[in-house]
C-alpha cells in the first residue's frame, strides 16, 4: 500500500462526512481519481453510509408513544415506575 493509499483510507470517513480540511480533502480527492483500489473502498463506504441513512428512517410504532405517555403520566402522578 502506498503512502497515498494510507492517507486516503485514513481520511475516508472524514472525507465522506465533509469534516476535513481543504488540504486533506484535496489530497484524498486527487488520490481517488487515480487509484482504483481506494476508489472502490470509498464507493463501498459511501454506499453503506447511504443505505444506513435510508434504512434508519423508520418510524417507531405508535404503541411506543402510548407506553411512554402512560409512564410520563404515572410519574407525574407520583406513582413512578414499578
Amino acid at each position: 500500500m502506498t503512502s497515498g493509499c494510507e492517507h486516503a483510507l485514513e481520511y475516508v470517513y472524514s472525507y465522506l462526512d465533509e469534516e476535513i480540511s481543504f488540504f486533506h480533502q484535496s489530497r484524498v480527492s486527487a488520490h481517488l481519481r487515480t487509484c482504483a483500489s481506494c476508489t472502490s473502498a470509498y464507493e463501498f463506504e459511501r454506499r453503506l453510509k447511504a443505505l444506513i441513512r435510508e434504512r434508519g428512517r423508520t418510524e417507531p410504532p405508535p404503541e411506543l408513544f402510548d407506553a411512554l405517555r402512560a409512564l410520563i403520566q404515572e410519574e407525574r402522578e407520583g406513582g413512578g415506575p414499578r
